[in-house]
């Protein structure tokens, strides 16, 4: 596999608030997903304290890229990740499939808080009711520096490719053959046909978990989604 990562105009700003402490907006600290409100009818996002109290902000866009054998047996496809510049808590990122003919076969967008997220959960727990845990996570958020969050965003920029993992077309024919929660029968038919079909599952970044497996169709000439998964 041929990896490029263009990471040297990875500059951080980093700055966190004293606002975990005082949790202020009432919210539940073990609660990380976001939450939508209404006032005079406007929405409005609102993050969880954690989320809205961390000022870590990228300056430069940011480009990695790995290369796999996926539309067709002979040329690898580049796969792309951008992040934008812009405050974690609410900026995006860009995840693309592009050929080796510079066409783009496949895009999704996401939160770059993705990148951040993981840091919020400790390795361990104690032992103990809500509030001995809610206390345990409140004190381990106040206790992370300046340089952790900036070393895991970055090693969760240089991971990332391992989140794109390749299913093994046998064994998905196998588990899935009968068509029972696929998304496209007529795809499904065509993988069973076509020994050089190769799938890749895509996390749902901006889920706590799942994700989709896709694949390219010669027949359609363009990337599917096969199965939706938790």
């Amino acid at each position: 596999m041929k990896i490029k990562c263009i990471l040297s105009t990875f500059v951080i700003t980093l700055t966190v608030l004293s606002g975990y402490s005082s949790n202020q907006n009432g919210d539940n600290i073990t609660n990380d997903k976001l939450t939508n409100t209404s006032t005079d009818n406007n929405m409005q996002v609102v993050y969880d304290s954690r989320r809205e109290n961390l000022k870590l902000s990228v300056s430069d866009t940011i480009k990695s890229s790995m290369s796999f054998l996926f539309s067709n047996s002979k040329s690898k496809d580049l796969f792309q990740l951008t992040i934008n510049p812009g405050l974690v808590k609410n900026s995006k990122s860009l995840l693309q499939i592009i050929t080796s003919d510079k066409k783009v076969i496949f895009s999704v967008t996401f939160d770059t808080f993705y990148f951040i997220r993981g840091i919020f959960e400790p390795n361990t727990m104690p032992s103990g009711g809500r509030e001995v845990h809610e206390k345990y996570l409140k004190d381990y958020w106040q206790s992370l520096t300046l340089d952790q969050y900036e070393t895991y965003l970055k090693n969760s920029v240089k991971n990332f490719f391992k989140e794109i993992l390749f299913i093994d077309r046998a064994q998905f024919i196998k588990m899935n053959g009968s068509g029972n929660d696929i998304e496209d029968k007529d795809f499904l038919n065509e993988i069973k046909a076509d020994s050089t079909i190769r799938l890749v599952n895509i996390t749902c970044f901006d889920c706590d978990e799942g994700g989709s497996i896709i694949g390219y169709s010669k027949k359609k000439e363009k990337v599917l989604t096969i199965l939706n998964h938790d």
